[in-house]
């Protein structure tokens, strides 16, 4: 084996990973209704797809080890897209946070820090709850939780993803606006 095919392998390890996450990623934008970034998200990951496996299609015959490289980079871009995805945190969720002494001073501290927050009042195993209600970005839920905790570290949460909303308060900048950002502006109609 010379170093044109290792080198050629590891291109095609390399534009198999970036096919696999901007795949995921492409999923996500695209489920969350986000059309314009899943075209492009889209049409760069064809592109990779096309000249990585015909790459390997070409050359396989006579270097297997093209093979390893692309089922390693499949396999590769699959968790390095679900850390890319997770890393993102696209999306909403609805988040219930069940206090059975702190709820006033919860959604107080929740409120503070820019998010929208209905309070509920309920009755738990053990006697009066009160329910709250945070729909967030799914980026901001982590924020919102340290928020909840400080006030009452014997919370109980439950989340679940919102699978749409009106209008989410969130006093940080949406990630698909960053991600969109650099080419609305050469591309202003987008």
């Amino acid at each position: 084996m010379n170093m044109d095919v290792l080198f050629l392998g590891l291109l095609i390890f390399l534009a198999e990973v970036a096919v696999l996450t901007l795949g995921t990623v492409r999923t996500m934008v695209t489920v969350l209704g986000e059309s314009k970034a899943a075209f492009f998200l889209g049409c760069v990951e064809m592109i990779l797809w096309v000249f990585g496996t015909s790459a390997v299609m070409l050359k396989v015959g006579d270097e297997p080890f093209l093979g390893v490289c692309y089922a390693v980079g499949f396999a590769t871009g699959n968790v390095v897209g679900i850390l890319a995805e997770k890393k993102l945190a696209l999306g909403n969720v609805v988040v219930r946070i069940i206090s059975a002494s702190r709820g006033r001073d919860i959604a107080d501290g929740v409120r503070r820090a820019g998010f929208g927050i209905t309070t509920v009042a309920g009755e738990g195993s053990d006697g009066a709850v009160t329910v709250q209600f945070v729909v967030c970005k799914r980026k901001d839920m982590k924020h919102v939780m340290a928020i909840a905790r400080d006030v009452d570290a014997e919370l109980f949460y439950t989340f679940e993803t919102a699978g749409g909303a009106s209008n989410v308060a969130s006093p940080s900048e949406s990630r698909v606006n960053k991600l969109l950002g650099p080419i609305k502006r050469i591309v202003p109609q987008m």
